[in-house]
């Protein structure tokens, strides 16, 4: 039988076999060589003597180590505008993230029902151009919740956002609120944080997670002169260059420069590439 891991608690993982949940132990070969299993790892699972057993971990496509989920298709980058005040460097940190992982990375501003409809359109209108899907939605009164949903079938989609945004809600609205409230009871914290890594299966063959551990996040280790690669709409145009290794800060004959100036690239999104391009120098200079 072929399964996925939904949780991993000490030695033993919740186990989706697609038609049933089962609790799993590890094979004793698995616990000799110390084989590492993580929420959202593909596994064989063996029945006997009333024991769901795990035979084999599949390779993974990916692995993200803070939070510590696998084999990830997408993240779900929710926010607001003013409560809390939206911050595009923080989003844009987490993009860049997401592309050195391999994460598909969609734009979802929620609390529709209290923020202004041109600062949410503001929002969108960037991130669209950047090249990222984006939706609209409010957890409070479902506004936005269908589309949500329809971008979730099929994948395994973690949720990241500043605390306050309304993800925890948003994923109550599309598992069930009692199954969330359970979660967040054994993970023992506060109010609006989420601390215990665990994929929720929704409709659609689809999965979701909380993930708390993208709500501070450093800089990935990366080269200055390829951190364009990891913005969408810069990586277009870096092709364009002059300079193989060209920084598009300062250099002449930059194809970045040129299309930001043509209102190609947006001017926020540039902003932020600009700040964590100094960090990322700033790193390669004390390392």
């Amino acid at each position: 039988m072929i399964g996925r891991v939904l949780s991993v608690h000490s030695a033993v993982c919740e186990v989706d076999l697609g038609d049933m949940l089962v609790s799993c132990v590890l094979r004793g070969r698995l616990k000799i060589s110390d084989a590492q299993i993580y929420a959202g790892d593909i596994v064989t699972v063996s029945y006997s003597d009333d024991v769901y057993v795990i035979e084999e971990v599949h390779e993974r496509s990916n692995l993200l180590v803070r939070p510590p989920v696998a084999n990830v298709n997408q993240g779900i980058l929710v926010t607001a505008v003013t409560k809390p005040p939206m911050s595009y460097l923080y989003i844009d940190r987490v993009l860049v993230q997401m592309e050195y992982e391999g994460v598909r990375g969609v734009i979802c501003v929620n609390k529709q029902d209290i923020e202004q409809p041109e600062k949410i359109q503001e929002i969108i209108d960037v991130y669209s151009q950047a090249g990222y899907e984006c939706v609209v939605t409010s957890a409070l009164t479902g506004y936005g919740l269908d589309e949500l949903g329809r971008l979730l079938r099929g994948k395994v989609s973690v949720f990241a956002g500043q605390s306050g945004v309304g993800k925890s809600k948003l994923i109550a609205s599309l598992v069930g609120a009692d199954l969330l409230i359970g979660n967040l009871s054994q993970a023992g914290r506060g109010r609006h944080t989420t601390k215990w890594v665990k994929l929720f299966p929704i409709g659609g063959h689809g999965y979701v997670a909380d993930t708390p551990g993208f709500s501070r996040i450093d800089l990935i280790p990366v080269e200055p002169h390829e951190l364009g690669l990891l913005f969408p709409e810069i990586r277009k145009y870096a092709g364009l260059c002059h300079f193989p290794k060209c920084l598009h800060k300062t250099e002449d004959r930059c194809g970045v420069k040129h299309a930001l100036s043509q209102g190609e690239i947006p001017a926020r999104r540039y902003e932020s590439y600009l700040k964590l391009l100094e960090e990322a120098t700033e790193r390669r200079r004390y390392s």
